[in-house]
């Protein structure tokens, strides 16, 4: 009879050891999809490097955009080339629309090297920006009144072997005539 007792309470207890390791490896399987999840890239993602907020626009094809300062009270701007997001490298290829529109004090931009295209509004009413540096020989458009507002003594430096594409690139986008592309 006592052994029969003691062989129900080894039993009861080894039973109750199952049951605690398997909620162990529920509990560290959970948190290992957690990891898995925070470690994945995802559209919408973003990153802020440099005083410039950037966003994941196509996690599959490692692309993002710069959407707006980290400081609207930023004097320059740098758009890098690429930026890593959750470890891994993101292609930085648009400016969004509006992304540093009505930054009083910003004076200068550069527009990293795979940038593809500037939205609409983008710099508008930057009544102070005066130089503009295109590093990408890949940019296909400027939208509507991205320039409008910068100021009358702008000058657009762009990379020599894209200087006749780009004039008409940005021609007409809001920016005053006085404004030069060198």
């Amino acid at each position: 009879e006592q052994a029969k007792a003691e062989a129900e309470k080894a039993q009861k207890e080894a039973w109750e050891e199952a049951v605690k390791a398997k909620e162990n490896a529920d509990k560290a399987n959970t948190e290992l999809e957690r990891l898995k999840a925070s470690m994945t890239l995802k559209d919408g993602d973003l990153k802020n490097e440099e005083g410039v907020r950037y966003r994941v626009t196509n996690a599959a094809l490692g692309q993002a955009e710069a959407y707006a300062p980290v400081s609207k009270k930023a004097r320059t701007i740098k758009i890098a080339a690429d930026i890593e997001v959750k470890g891994i490298k993101c292609r930085v290829t648009a400016v969004s629309d509006r992304a540093f529109s009505n930054m009083t004090k910003l004076t200068k931009v550069t527009i990293g090297k795979n940038v593809t295209s500037v939205g609409k509004k983008a710099f508008l009413g930057d009544k102070k920006l005066k130089k503009i540096y295109v590093k990408s020989k890949k940019l296909k458009k400027v939208e509507k009144q991205a320039l409008k507002g910068i100021s009358s003594k702008a000058v657009i430096e762009v990379p020599d072997s894209r200087k006749k594409a780009y004039k008409k690139i940005f021609k007409g986008r809001g920016q005053k005539k006085s404004v030069k592309i060198k």
